[in-house]
């Protein structure tokens, strides 16, 4: 299992980009066939990082195309209205993010369809962007690193506001034999949330409140590299130039919010329906590009949890304040973005009330365990006095027994099973 590719940017003289023009394609597709099952997030992840392009990316709202669920042919569209919004102005800068079911052989396999690696390069470069940055989440990613460029030790640029560089950048979530996994308590990919936070502002190293490309691919490679998911992401550019390719900025006037130092995690939901603005592990950035408005703030140090409200206003920024916020228990899944088999039910030996009500109670436990293992049965008895919970987890019998009692805590068992499985 290979590490990060580091490749270095060739500075020589070329024509400045400075105020060019920002496009951007994002297409998420949860579609798969086979054995590949329906990812839960690839759509989700493709409107997040929308929202982030156009809320802290530069990208006018005219100028981005998101594509959820559409076939490939909606794709090659936008690609090639990009191609002419660049006729009329090659300054230009291009943002390409795809999220789907991919292999390293095949390349993306949304639904029943197939975009080999060699062919999403050669119409992302067709386009003719001065710079082009392309970005896959999918599993085993990596092959169209091995199809754009070749490994170099460094990736350096010297800060500079302004756009000045040209040629091609591509990301990619996962190594050539890795998969890529969603982050279930997330509702999205371990990869695009720490890259929608460095987005926002998580990685912003200098402080200067503009994010890199390589601010914003070190910070999203340094946290999903070193977390749970095992992925290892990887970096291919051929660019020439000279300065720095900004990505995003956090204004001095806001909105936005300020985070405690020394933070673990900070994650920022919609308080209605908790879904995920961003998820920030280690913040670089003391400042966080969040929209105005009521959102719900989770915070996590030394393994503790605290959850509250926060207005962030129109202008400026609000500060997340510890002490208003409330004790929360922590959890978290994970699931693998190329398809495990299905949670299979909790089969039930003798329809007893305790045993019905018990097996509602362990369901969502259950399925964090399936998250992140391969679970193929799982049976709720009562031999004599006793509850037992009988699972076969990766091919071995695992069994859980606990007092008829005391039978809440075979929830706690489950429940530390999963944890155990992360």
């Amino acid at each position: 299992m290979r590490t990060a590719l580091w490749l270095a940017l060739i500075l020589s003289a070329t024509p400045a980009l400075a105020g060019a023009r920002r496009l951007a394609i994002v297409f998420g597709h949860n579609g798969g066939q086979g054995e590949r099952l329906a990812l839960r997030y690839a759509e989700a992840d493709a409107a997040r990082v929308a929202r982030v392009l156009v809320e802290a990316g530069r990208v006018e709202p005219a100028h981005l195309r998101l594509l959820q669920g559409r076939p490939l042919a909606e794709l090659f569209a936008a690609l090639e209205w990009a191609r002419a919004q660049v006729r009329a102005d090659p300054q230009t800068l291009l943002l390409v993010y795809l999220s789907s079911h991919a292999t390293a052989a095949d390349g993306l396999l949304p639904g029943s369809e197939q975009l080999t690696w060699k062919d999403l390069k050669r119409r992302v470069t067709a386009t003719g962007a001065g710079a082009r940055v392309t970005i896959v989440d999918a599993c085993q990613s990596a092959g169209l690193i091995e199809a754009a460029a070749r490994a170099a030790p460094t990736f350096t640029l010297e800060a500079e506001d302004r756009l000045t560089v040209e040629g091609d950048a591509f990301i990619t979530s996962s190594a050539s034999q890795e998969p890529s996994l969603e982050a279930g308590q997330l509702r999205g990919s371990v990869f695009t949330q720490h890259l929608v936070a460095a987005l926002r502002g998580a990685g912003d190293v200098s402080g200067d409140g503009q994010v890199s490309l390589d601010e914003a691919y070190r910070y999203a490679y340094e946290r999903t590299a070193t977390g749970e998911s095992g992925q290892h992401p990887g970096l291919a550019v051929r660019l020439s130039g000279y300065g720095e390719l900004v990505v995003s900025q956090v204004t001095d006037d806001g909105p936005g919010l300020i985070v405690p130092p020394s933070v673990e995690r900070l994650v920022v939901r919609d308080p209605r329906t908790r879904d995920v603005l961003l998820s920030a592990v280690r913040p670089a950035g003391a400042r966080l590009r969040v929209p105005a408005g009521s959102w719900l703030v989770e915070l996590e140090r030394e393994g503790k949890r605290k959850e509250g409200r926060l207005e962030v206003p129109a202008r400026g920024y609000g500060l997340v304040d510890e002490e208003q916020l409330t004790a929360r228990a922590t959890s978290a899944s994970l699931v693998r973005l190329q398809a495990a088999a299905p949670c299979p039910p909790i089969e039930v030996a003798v329809a007893l009330p305790l045993l019905l009500e018990l097996r509602a109670r362990l369901r969502p436990a259950l399925e964090r365990v399936c998250a992140s293992g391969r679970v193929t049965s799982a049976t709720l008895s009562k031999p004599q006095h006793e509850v037992s919970l009988s699972l076969v987890l990766d091919d071995e019998v695992v069994r859980l027994t606990r007092a008829a009692a005391k039978s809440g805590e075979l929830v706690q068992a489950l429940e530390a099973l999963a944890l155990k499985s992360h």
